[in-house]
């Protein structure tokens, strides 16, 4: 069988919590077809890994990049250390859901996490949304080198509901029915 991509003698580490093996890798249409000696097989390409681990990209549970995905497609601080995936909205602090009018309420929130002027983030935000699922919409569409999920965060929903009384009032029946 013939394969796309070969990376060829690497130190294979799973992350299955066994040790890591010498191993190649046949990648066809996208995905990993076979581990093991490939020795003498075609493939359009081959990547030596001699002396480099191979692994499955890793999940980071916990980020901040809410913001910094709008200006930062790649998500460098992520994706120069193998991670792949992440996940947003931690702390309580996203920016979604989000209505018109309390968008700095939201960015001063968010500024708590990621040290950012909220003044730098709307300038790098292309604010497009109300909704959660409308955030994602956007995230969706734009470039982007990581794969991305995010929590709806405690902090966002009480501003959606209460605008700026979230900051300093306890919610209401009508706010919790929002």
């Amino acid at each position: 069988m013939a394969y796309d991509l070969i990376i060829k003698n690497g130190t294979v580490v799973d992350g299955s919590g066994l040790p890591g093996m010498r191993a190649d890798i046949g990648i066809s249409d996208g995905l990993i077809a076979t581990v093991g000696d490939l020795a003498g097989v075609a493939a359009a390409e081959t990547l030596d890994a001699e002396g480099h681990v191979v692994s499955p990209g890793f999940i980071d549970g916990h980020t901040h990049m809410d913001a910094q995905l709008f200006w930062d497609d790649i998500g460098s601080n992520s994706c120069w250390h193998g991670v792949t995936s992440v996940v947003m909205g931690n702390c309580g602090f996203s920016l979604a859901p989000c209505a018109e009018a309390d968008k700095n309420l939201v960015l001063h929130n968010l500024e708590r996490a990621e040290d950012i002027s909220p003044e730098a983030m709307n300038a790098g935000i292309d604010w497009s949304w109300e909704s959660f699922a409308e955030y994602f919409d956007t995230v969706d569409a734009l470039p982007k080198g990581l794969n991305y999920a995010g929590f709806v965060a405690r902090s966002a929903i009480r501003t959606y509901a209460m605008g700026k009384r979230a900051m300093e009032e306890e919610a209401t029946e009508d706010d919790l029915a929002i």
